[in-house]
Order: C-alpha cells, then sequence, then structure tokens
C-alpha cells in the first residue's frame, strides 16, 4: 500500500507546477557535493543531505493579489498554511513507513527540516508565524502556545481548518516541541527567475552568457524531468549528476565561442506567405503538402535570426560583424549561383524564351543544393548545419537571394 507521503506528493495540482519547478532548479544550482534533490518523491521538493539529514518542502503559489496589486498576505488561518501542517503531520506519522509510535516519529523529526515556501507575503498580524518564532527563541513556552492553538481553534468557523488545527492539538508534548523547532517559512518568494540567474551570475559566468546558460539548463532539466516522469521514475538528481549535465553550459559561456541556442520563438502567421517558401515550391525542392518540411526549414531560419539578434543585443558582435557576414554569405551564394547558371545565362539574357521553365528549375536545384551543403563561420565560430541552412532562407526570405535565374523579377 502507498504511504501516506506518496499520496499526498502524487495528488498534484498542474497550477503553480512552474512555481515548482522553478524553485526545484534554484536549489538545483545551490546543490553541493554528496547531496541530491528530489521533486514530487517525498514532498513538492526534497533533498537529502549529506550527513543523513533531508529538507522537506511544500510550495504554495497564489495570483490572488491586494488592491496595491501586491500578492496576498499568509495569514493564520491561510488554507495553504494549515493544509501544509497536515500533510506533514501525516508524513511524520505515516504507519505504512512504520512511524506509528512516538519514538519513530521524533527519530524522523529529528533528521528532518520542514520549510513552506510560498510567494505570499509575510506580515507582522500573522500570529501564528509569530507563535512560532517566540516557541524557537525561547520567548513562549508550549504551554503557551497550545493555549493559542486552542483560541485559534474557537475562532475559526471552518471546519475543515478547525480539523487541521485540531490535528496538530493533539500531538503529544515531546513531538509538538520538536516539530516546531524544525518548522520554517519562506515567505515573499515571488521572482524565482531572478534568483536562478543570480545563482548562475554568482558561478562567475559573464553577464552576457547568463541568460544562455538559464535557458539551457531550464530546457534540459525540463526535458530530463519529462522523461523519467514518462517512464514512471522518480526525478531525484545527485549533486554529481548535475555537475556532469551543467558543467558543459558554464564552459560554453566561460570560453569566447558564441552561445548557440537551439531553442526558437514560435512562428505566427501563414507560413505559405514567406517568400523562401514560395522560392523553394517554385524550384520543386519543397512539396506543397509537406507540412512538417516546410515547418522544419521554417524553424531553420528562425535559429539562425534569432541567434544573430541575441548575439547582437548581448554585445557578442558588432553590427558590422553581422553586416559582413552577411554579406560574405551572399558573395558565397554568388559565386556558386553564377557556376550553376554559365551555360544557359547568355543564351537566356539575349531571349528568356530560349530557355524553358524545367530547364530552369533543373539549374535552380543545382544552385540551391550546392549552397546548403555549406557550413557557415562567424568570425572563428563554426555555425552548425541547421543554422549555416537557415541563415541562406532567411537571406532568400528577405529576399536578397534566389535560386532561378529570374528570382528578382519575380520576387524583389
Amino acid at each position: 500500500m502507498a504511504s501516506f507521503q506518496e499520496k499526498t506528493t502524487a495528488d498534484n495540482k498542474s497550477v503553480g507546477f512552474d512555481y515548482q519547478y522553478y524553485y526545484f532548479l534554484f536549489l538545483l544550482l545551490k546543490l553541493k557535493d554528496g547531496e541530491e534533490i528530489g521533486i514530487e518523491v517525498k514532498d513538492d521538493v526534497h533533498l537529502d543531505l549529506k550527513d543523513g539529514s533531508q529538507v522537506l518542502i511544500q510550495l504554495k503559489h497564489s495570483i490572488q493579489t491586494r488592491n496595491d496589486k501586491r500578492i496576498v498576505n499568509l495569514t493564520e488561518l491561510d488554507g495553504d498554511l494549515w493544509k501544509t501542517l497536515y500533510n506533514w503531520i501525516h508524513i511524520i506519522n505515516d504507519k505504512f513507513e512504520g512511524r506509528n509510535v512516538n519514538n519513530k516519529q521524533l527519530q524522523f523529526m529529528e533528521k528532518t527540516k520542514f520549510i513552506l515556501v510560498s510567494n505570499k507575503s509575510s506580515n507582522k498580524t500573522n500570529k501564528f508565524l509569530g507563535n512560532v518564532q517566540s516557541f524557537k527563541n525561547n520567548k513562549i513556552n508550549l504551554a503557551t502556545f497550545k493555549e493559542y492553538l486552542e483560541d485559534l481553534y474557537i475562532q475559526t468557523t471552518d471546519k475543515t481548518i478547525k480539523g487541521y488545527i485540531e490535528l496538530l492539538k493533539k500531538q503529544n508534548n515531546n513531538w509538538l516541541s520538536l516539530f516546531l523547532q524544525k518548522l520554517e517559512f519562506e515567505l515573499d518568494e515571488d521572482d524565482l527567475i531572478s534568483k536562478i540567474k543570480r545563482q548562475i551570475r554568482e558561478k562567475l559566468v559573464k553577464e552576457n552568457r547568463i541568460d544562455y546558460v538559464f535557458e539551457s539548463l531550464d530546457s534540459n532539466i525540463r526535458t530530463q524531468n519529462y522523461i523519467s516522469i514518462k517512464k514512471r521514475e522518480k526525478v531525484i538528481i545527485t549533486f554529481e549528476e548535475f555537475r556532469k549535465k551543467a558543467e558543459v553550459y558554464f564552459e560554453k559561456a566561460r570560453d569566447s565561442k558564441l552561445p548557440i541556442r537551439k531553442r526558437i520563438s514560435d512562428f505566427s502567421g501563414d507560413p505559405y506567405s514567406q517568400v523562401f517558401i514560395k522560392q523553394l515550391l517554385e524550384i520543386e525542392v519543397l512539396d506543397e503538402d509537406d507540412i512538417e518540411e516546410l515547418l522544419k526549414l521554417t524553424g531553420y531560419k528562425l535559429q539562425a535570426f534569432n541567434n544573430l539578434e541575441l548575439w547582437e543585443q548581448e554585445g557578442e558582435i558588432t553590427s558590422i560583424q553581422r553586416q559582413n557576414f552577411e554579406q560574405n554569405c551572399i558573395r558565397y551564394w554568388k559565386n556558386l549561383f553564377d557556376r550553376a547558371h554559365v551555360k544557359i545565362r547568355k543564351k537566356w539574357k539575349s531571349d528568356k524564351t530560349s530557355i524553358d521553365e524545367l530547364t530552369l528549375i533543373e539549374y535552380a536545384q543545382e544552385c540551391y543544393f550546392n549552397v546548403l551543403e555549406k557550413t557557415l563561420d562567424f568570425e572563428d565560430n563554426r555555425l552548425d548545419i541547421e543554422i549555416s541552412n537557415g541563415q541562406f532562407y532567411l537571406l532568400s526570405d528577405v529576399p536578397v537571394i534566389g535560386w532561378k535565374l529570374d528570382w528578382e523579377d519575380i520576387y524583389k
């Protein structure tokens, strides 16, 4: 039979998943040698530390705002607060894990820290948080804290919250005292992406490479998590596993090579309206019904455009370097274009009706496939074949290059 801990973490809601994931990624970047982290295994997120202790983390995200547009406060009778405490009580006292007796429960708590993380605001009016801290600082004793719980129980009319408070109240003194000592709250945790990027920056990554590392890690970890979940495997990552996955991105960020981003923005609009697609359809190297191939080639074009744009925006390259690169690409195309059409150009110029359409298409195809064999270099950086092809698609979309002898008459 599944333990309560497993049942709780399996009952996930999609709302706030990104919040949970990005907090997981944030902690992953802080992981130390001998530690491991999991998501949706022991809790929303958990850490296993080198000394054998563990940290169980529940994450609660809200989109509710106050009149001043700030996220609502975490209140002392907040459902998120009390549902979290309810979950932890059942995890601690889980009979299916052999913790149905007090000494086993205390042993579990001795090695465990419980942290509630939320984007909800901290506030002085939350007496529960204040009393937990006062107890931990020896400003109030356990009897006073239990009196407060009793008052809170009487105060609320919500039957569900009443049940949660009752469950906490009935734990024995040793249990309750240790639990309060192990309880922590991290509130106002809202801009997790900025926190992740600060962690990346602290690992001595150049300012203009931070986004590259973030996007690379984000994509890789999301993909690996998805694959593991699909295989019904637990998502647990050790420090060593993460180091092996991540070090390549940090190394690339520290060298002088241009960072290549494979993530592309979605294409909006009619893909058939693109000039480069019209050119390919005309010379019959693309089937009009092959939408999969059409979108793949569009993706190559977007890869080339997006990388060049980001490199220039982030100061990796100058506008003059970009212009020189484009001119070199055009010169390379021009050489192959002239060579492909050398046998028919003179005759075609004197009488354009002297060369039939089929012949024009055959020579255009030769030009096209010869150009696509070129792997481009940007300064000392060798670009891959997808971006190289994408650059020629980009130029033929403007268009400043084409494939048929009459491309300028038709498309410019």
